[in-house]
């Protein structure tokens, strides 16, 4: 019988900091990933320079962090709301549409952090420097700059990071057998080439928005998509970079699920039933 995920047993203000601690590790991981993704989708080139790799890293850090905290906040708290105080465990469809709204609120504090991370990967300039600078130079729409289509890539990423790859993770481990994490190695796999194909071209809008503020190439969303439509076929604006995201997200997948596994009963070890098993669905 399937029991409760993590994020059911924990309080809000306790998923706010699994989330967080989630977030970070999997950042420090993964970030030459989203270097390298971010640069062939604005047609950059790549450097090997560690300095220019892992410039920006804080800014992600604290994007990530906060991000997944976020996430998993509102997620548990959709969650509880659909449960109404009812004691059982949600189904598949419950835990996609849970996932799906904490996404669209997190699509907000993301699209910030990413635009300060952007600039920095680009112009360098420190944490604190890059979003004063912007500012003064653009005014403060500018820090809504790309936010849209952010709203968009999150509520699918969350939907398939906290919905998705558990869901496919428990239904290989009660229902076939498998290792808890080989399932949970499949369901990233899945879950993440599923999610980035879907919110490719909503992330590469994105990122070259937040990569021109000054809009001397890439205008609105719609400009900035026919923009790139023109330049590089449909095909390729829809593929730009893609498999340096399915690498990012399938690690980032399975690394923040990883680490709410692992942090779970670390971090809060009075809770009941957070040491009986290494799997999503404790």
């Amino acid at each position: 019988k399937p029991t409760k995920d993590a994020l059911q047993r924990l309080s809000p203000v306790e998923n706010l900091l699994l989330g967080s601690l989630a977030g970070v590790g999997t950042k420090m991981v993964n970030y030459p990933l989203l270097y390298a993704k971010n640069n062939v989708q604005q047609g950059l080139p790549i450097s090997l320079d560690p300095r220019k790799v892992y410039r920006g890293l804080p800014a992600a850090c604290l994007n990530l962090g906060a991000t997944t905290a976020v996430q998993f906040w509102f997620t548990s708290h959709f969650q509880r709301l659909i449960l109404g105080g009812e004691q059982r465990t949600l189904s598949a469809t419950e835990e996609l549409l849970s996932a799906f709204g904490g996404g669209v609120v997190s699509g907000v504090p993301c699209s910030m952090w990413e635009l300060i991370m952007v600039q920095q990967q680009r112009f360098g300039g420190s944490l604190l420097r890059v979003p004063e600078q912007l500012v003064r130079q653009h005014g403060v729409a500018v820090l809504v700059r790309g936010m849209l289509p952010c709203i968009g890539r999150e509520s699918l990423y969350t939907t398939a990071m906290l919905g998705v790859c558990p869901v496919i993770q428990r239904t290989l481990k009660d229902s076939y057998g498998m290792e808890s994490n080989t399932a949970l190695a499949v369901g990233a796999v899945s879950a993440s080439i599923l999610s980035a194909t879907i919110t490719q071209p909503m992330d590469t809008i994105k990122t070259c928005q937040q990569g021109d503020v000054g809009q001397t190439t890439y205008g609105n969303i719609m400009s900035t998509a026919q923009t790139l439509k023109n330049k590089h076929g449909i095909v390729n604006f829809c593929t730009k970079g893609l498999s340096w995201r399915i690498a990012l997200i399938a690690t980032a997948f399975f690394c923040v699920n990883n680490f709410k596994q692992a942090l779970a009963p670390i971090v809060f070890p009075e809770k009941p039933h957070m040491h009986t098993s290494s799997s999503v669905d404790q």
